[in-house]
């Protein structure tokens, strides 16, 4: 199992995820059983090649095997599966069933929803998340700044902006730094962009 599990994992993390689904099911034909990593490699690349129906069957057997309430790496793997889809209700809708709320469930909901235009959706999320009590990640703070970005919400990308600085998270992680560019210049904001 575990020799399969790194395997499929490979090839999920090598962006070959078409190959990953292909290995997984030869996996089951030669009689073994998924445990929770192969799970979570299998939604990703469900998430990357857009199988949907696969998802939504590994989500199936993953609550029959009561999995969820074990391993909060599943129910994290599934929102982001199901944004990764375009499915944003079932996503919201796992998200809301999660026993722990972490900075990555919260990523993987905003991210979908950014990924899909509903950028405001995306910043209401942010807030909640903070109201929570959650700090945001870089991840989250590049998803939250595109958002912002999408919206032409300056105020609140100045006020991400001032956040990040007091995070310490500028001036080293590119991503960040092109991440604020590019959301001052789609906010209007080109001096200071």
């Amino acid at each position: 199992m575990v020799s399969w599990t790194v395997l499929i994992a490979g090839y999920v993390q090598h962006g070959c995820a078409q190959e990953a689904l292909y290995k997984f099911e030869n996996m089951q034909q030669e009689g073994f059983s998924p445990n929770a990593v192969t799970f979570a490699c299998i939604l990703k690349a469900c998430g990357a090649t857009g199988a949907i129906d696969k998802g939504k069957s590994m989500h199936d057997e993953i609550v029959q095997r009561n999995l969820l309430k074990h391993d909060p790496v599943l129910g994290n793997a599934l929102v982001d599966m199901y944004g990764k889809c375009g499915s944003l209700v079932m996503a919201q809708k796992v998200f809301e069933e999660l026993l722990v709320r972490d900075v990555v469930a919260w990523t993987s909901l905003i991210s979908g929803y950014v990924q899909y235009g509903l950028s405001e959706m995306a910043i209401k999320c942010f807030d909640q998340m903070h109201y929570e009590g959650l700090s945001p990640n870089a991840v989250t703070y590049a998803c939250i700044l595109q958002a912002c970005g999408g919206t032409g919400s300056l105020e609140k990308g100045k006020e991400i902006h001032v956040e990040m600085i007091k995070d310490g998270l500028l001036g080293g992680i590119g991503l960040l730094d092109n991440a604020l560019v590019d959301m001052y210049a789609k906010c209007g904001a080109l001096v200071k962009a």
